[in-house]
C-alpha cells in the first residue's frame, strides 16, 4: 500500500524547505519565498512554540491553510505538527486521538506524512525510563494506525535534544518499541550534533529507518545555527545514509539564530546550494 507522504522513486534526491525555515512570516509569504528559492516540497510547521503555520490545537476547519498551500504550486511532503506529550500519563488515549484526527486529516488532504516529536519538553521521565518509554510507543503504534488508515505515512522525529528522547539510548529503544510499519523516523542532524553524538555514525546505525532527514547546522549544545557555521558532518551523514538506499525526504529545517530577518532568504538559498551539491555527488 502507498502512503500518502511516501516519496516517489528519484535517481537524484530532491531537496525540500521547511516553512519553519521561515515561521517569523506569514503562511502565505513563507511560502512564495520557499517557491520563489526554487525547492521541491515543503515541510509545514505547526510546532507550538516554534512554528505556527499549523494552528496549535487545529480547529476542524483547515480549507484556509489547505487553500494557501495549494495555491503556492508546492507539494507538501509532511506536516510536523504536536499532537501531544505522548509520554505524560495525563494526556488520555482518547484526547491523542482526537487531536491526531485532525491532524491526520489534513495531512490527507495535503497528500502528506505526518511528523510527530519524540515525547515531552522535558528529560525527565514522568514515572521512569522504561515506563515513559512504553507509554510513547504505545501512543505512536495508536497514531500510526489512525493514520495508515487515513492513507497517510507517520514519521516521528525520533532524537530530539530538548524532548524525551534526547540520547542515543533513547532513541533506540523508542525504535524497538514501534515496529517500522508503524511509524518511520526523521533524522535531524542538528539535534544529533547538539548532543554530542557521532552523527555519521548514529545515521549509519539507523539508515534502515530513516525516511526523512532534516539539515540545520549545530555544535554541542546549540542547534540554531546556519549551515556552515556548525561542525556537522552533512556529507558524512549523506554518505552514510547512502550505504542504504532508499526513498527519502531531505529538507531544510533553517530555524537559526544566527541570521537577520531580512537576509534569511539568501541563507536559505545558500544552504539549498550547498547541501543540493552534497546530494548531487
Amino acid at each position: 500500500m502507498v502512503l500518502r507522504g511516501d516519496p516517489e522513486p528519484s535517481c537524484l534526491p530532491e531537496l525540500g524547505c521547511s516553512t519553519i525555515s521561515f515561521r517569523h512570516r506569514r503562511l502565505t509569504e513563507a511560502l512564495t519565498t520557499i517557491r520563489e528559492l526554487g525547492f521541491d516540497g515543503i515541510d509545514l510547521g505547526g510546532l507550538p512554540g516554534v512554528c505556527e503555520h499549523i494552528p496549535h490545537p487545529l480547529g476542524e476547519d483547515t480549507a484556509g491553510i489547505v487553500r494557501s498551500v495549494e495555491e503556492s504550486g508546492l507539494r507538501t511532503w509532511a506536516i510536523n505538527v504536536d499532537p501531544g506529550p505522548l509520554n505524560d500519563p495525563a494526556l488520555s488515549e482518547h484526547d491523542l486521538l482526537e487531536s491526531g484526527r485532525r491532524l491526520v486529516r489534513l495531512a490527507a488532504r495535503l497528500n502528506a506524512a505526518m511528523i510527530v516529536p519524540c515525547g515531552a519538553q522535558t528529560r525527565t521521565p514522568f514515572v521512569a525510563e522504561d515506563a515513559d518509554l512504553d507509554r510513547l510507543a504505545r501512543g505512536l503504534r495508536a497514531l500510526g494506525e489512525l493514520a495508515a488508515s487515513n492513507g497517510v505515512r507517520l514519521l516521528v522525529e525520533g532524537l530530539h535534544h530538548f524532548r524525551f528522547c534526547h540520547t542515543t539510548e533513547r532513541a533506540i529503544a523508542l525504535l524497538e518499541r514501534v515496529p517500522a510499519e508503524a511509524a518511520g523516523l526523521v533524522y535531524d542532524v542538528s539535534h544529533v550534533v547538539a548532543g554530542g553524538i557521532d552523527e555519521v555514525a548514529l545515521a549509519r546505525e539507523l539508515a534502515t529507518r530513516v525516511e526523512h532527514v532534516h539539515y540545520r547546522d549545530a555544535a554541542p549544545g546549540e542547534i540554531n545555527l546556519s549551515i556552515g557555521r556548525g561542525r556537522a558532518d552533512f556529507a558524512g551523514v549523506i554518505a552514510a545514509l547512502a550505504e542504504n538506499p532508499g526513498n527519502r525526504r531531505h529538507v531544510l529545517e533553517l530555524e537559526t539564530h544566527d541570521v537577520a530577518e531580512t537576509d534569511r532568504p539568501a541563507a536559505a538559498a545558500a544552504a539549498r546550494d550547498d547541501v543540493r551539491a552534497l546530494l548531487a555527488g
